[in-house]
């Protein structure tokens, strides 16, 4: 493949990755992959970056077991040519943290995570995205382990340093913010968690559009937290508007979309009711 190709190859898979569509964007880094390897050679940083966007492809479609093979080896060859504390490497312990914790091995999520928070701090990386990743992260894991009080601190604590260090418009400070939500309607607290969630999902709207995964995610958590503080007919309305999305950008099997279909089912049999 020429270098030209193959750059706008690898162009095309991050412009698809972006917008979304993670079924493409993991299609054609698994086309370039092989090619990349061949140009550049593993002593250089731009295989690991292809497997790392793979990896996330496959992360955004649900396949974590495959994100983490991915990642694990994008994280065994950046410590070997960059460095155990350099700041991609940190980035990509962060994202192997995250597609462990998806899997349920919290103990094994949070002892990575932690180390990339150490490494970074060390290094006087507190504001990089790879530790403020690696906190969410931690609260994240604290979340699903019922520790609602200390997730929703450490919640908090990494949405404000988001906010202040990148911007309330940026990508990561909207994925702090939805994980805030979540832990604030954990905590009972469904009035802030609305008010977090919907800034998340106009946010998201307007930087992605309706139709990203991520404004589908959002979406689908805004619309349980309207359920559960009673407000039947907004709930309705988000989860009928979204729910078609979900099925074409992910299919019908996908968690969102059986979220999103089983508060419509909720929310039509309560107004019936009513």
């Amino acid at each position: 493949m020429a270098a030209q190709t193959l750059n706008d190859g690898l162009r095309q898979a991050e412009s698809v990755f972006h917008q979304g569509d993670f079924t493409k964007a993991m299609s054609l880094y698994l086309a370039v992959l092989p090619h990349v390897d061949g140009e550049f050679g593993l002593d250089h940083d731009t295989p690991w970056q292809t497997r790392l966007m793979l990896g996330l492809s496959l992360y955004g479609l649900g396949r974590f077991a495959e994100a983490e093979m991915y990642h694990r080896r994008t994280l065994e060859g950046r410590e070997r040519i960059l460095g155990t504390d350099h700041p991609d490497t940190i980035r990509t312990r962060a994202r192997l943290a995250d597609a462990i914790a998806e899997q349920g091995r919290w103990e094994e999520a949070e002892a990575i995570a932690q180390e990339a928070i150490r490494l970074g701090e060390a290094k006087g990386l507190q504001s990089h995205d790879g530790v403020l990743m690696a906190r969410m992260t931690v609260a994240w894991i604290r979340l699903h382990q019922e520790r609602r009080v200390e997730a929703a601190q450490l919640a908090t604590s990494v949405y404000t340093d988001l906010e202040r260090s990148l911007g309330t418009e940026h990508r990561l400070t909207f994925s702090a913010g939805n994980l805030l939500a979540g832990c604030l309607q954990n905590i009972g607290d469904l009035a802030g968690a609305e008010a977090r969630a919907t800034q998340v999902y106009h946010g998201r709207i307007a930087l992605l559009g309706p139709e990203h995964p991520h404004a589908v995610a959002i979406a689908h958590d805004l619309a349980g937290i309207l359920v559960a503080a009673g407000k039947v007919s907004e709930a309705a309305s988000l989860a009928t508007k979204t729910l078609p999305i979900a099925q074409r950008v992910l299919g019908d099997a996908h968690r969102w979309t059986a979220g999103l279909r089983e508060v419509v089912a909720q929310t039509s049999s309560g107004q019936e009711e009513q």
